[in-house]
């Protein structure tokens, strides 16, 4: 049964070249969660390798936060940091 994604999900994989060192070195989908607009930004979060292919990547995609929303810090991945793993700019 092939796999249905399901929406904000994102598939990303390595692309077989067969000699064409023009192609993308990956490539891949999205599954809009929502009607997007053109030129809008949307925060996107990727994971290596997927059980049994380490050539892929699958991630999320989600709305920016809005200015004034307050969210607590996170990791690259989305994990909420500690105290000892923030830093100061």
């Amino acid at each position: 049964m092939p796999y249905d994604a399901k929406p904000g999900e994102v598939s990303l994989f390595e692309n077989e070249k067969m000699g064409r060192e023009s192609a993308p070195d990956h490539q891949g989908y999205v599954v809009a969660h929502r009607d997007i607009k053109a030129g809008e930004k949307l925060s996107i979060a990727l994971w290596a390798g997927k059980p049994n292919s380490a050539r892929s990547f699958s991630g999320k995609i989600a709305d920016l936060p809005r200015a004034g929303d307050r969210t607590a810090p996170t990791d690259l991945f989305g994990n909420p940091l500690s105290g000892a793993e923030k830093t100061s700019r």
